[in-house]
């Protein structure tokens, strides 16, 4: 019996030190988290949740309580999180259109958002999505400024469209991809670093975009990877056979 209760008492240590060293969402208002980001010369990382939303919960358990994720964002953001659907939560969604779950938030003291992001992920990839709302040049904010000034580069369009897909802007994706692929020349789509042109959702088996990826198969293998290519067409067929 001293054992089962050693055991107990050993594992809710545990437990206790895991979740002590993970973030820390403080319980304060989205006002009051601003003026502590500004004090702090800090940004706002805001965690756009609901009660229903089941990758919240798998972020909220597993993801956050770990003591790399304390490591990473406590020292970076003023950490706060809302439920969307219940008192300054309901607020804060209209605010900023929230509309899918989870959602993320990259927040300036002065309130405007640098970053959005949505969904989860597991931690290293989550930072790394994290990283580029922190990069004044990959962050949302500064995309849609340099997007406004008709001066981005195909690279930057790409990155761009990207960065709209990931903020769940499902339309602004849309019409930059149709931007970038009316720039592309045909020896460009074959290259690396445009790959992720038919990792779009738009580019279904049948499309234009697809149909050209097969046409230049050999090509795009050899640049990109035969193990990347071949893996996404395998997934890609394999949805659309259980779809049948």
């Amino acid at each position: 019996m001293k054992s089962l209760i050693s055991i107990v008492a050993f594992l809710m240590l545990s437990f206790t030190a895991f979740c002590q060293g993970g973030v820390n969402f403080e319980h304060i208002t989205f006002d009051e988290a601003l003026a502590k980001a500004k004090a702090e010369n800090k940004l706002v990382f805001m965690d756009c949740y609901t009660s229903w939303c089941g990758p919240c919960k798998e972020m909220t358990n597993k993801v956050f309580p770990q003591k790399a994720a304390g490591d990473y964002f406590n020292p970076r953001f003023v950490c706060v999180k809302y439920d969307m659907e219940k008192g300054e939560g309901i607020a804060l969604a209209k605010k900023f259109h929230v509309h899918a779950y989870p959602s993320f938030l990259i927040v300036r003291p002065d309130g405007t958002i640098q970053h959005k992001l949505v969904g989860g992920s597991d931690l290293e990839k989550f930072i790394q999505r994290v990283e580029k709302g922190m990069n004044p040049e990959t962050s949302l904010v500064y995309q849609h400024e340099l997007y406004k000034t008709g001066k981005m580069s195909k690279q930057q369009l790409m990155a761009y469209k990207n960065a709209l897909s990931e903020a769940d802007d499902d339309e602004g994706a849309r019409k930059v991809y149709g931007e970038l692929l009316a720039q592309l020349t045909d020896e460009e789509k074959v290259q690396p670093e445009f790959w992720s042109i038919y990792e779009d959702e738009s580019c279904v088996i049948g499309s234009p975009v697809s149909n050209f990826m097969l046409e230049h198969l050999e090509n795009i293998r050899k640049n990109s990877g035969q193990e990347k290519v071949d893996s996404y067409l395998i997934n890609k067929y394999w949805k659309l056979l259980g779809d049948y």
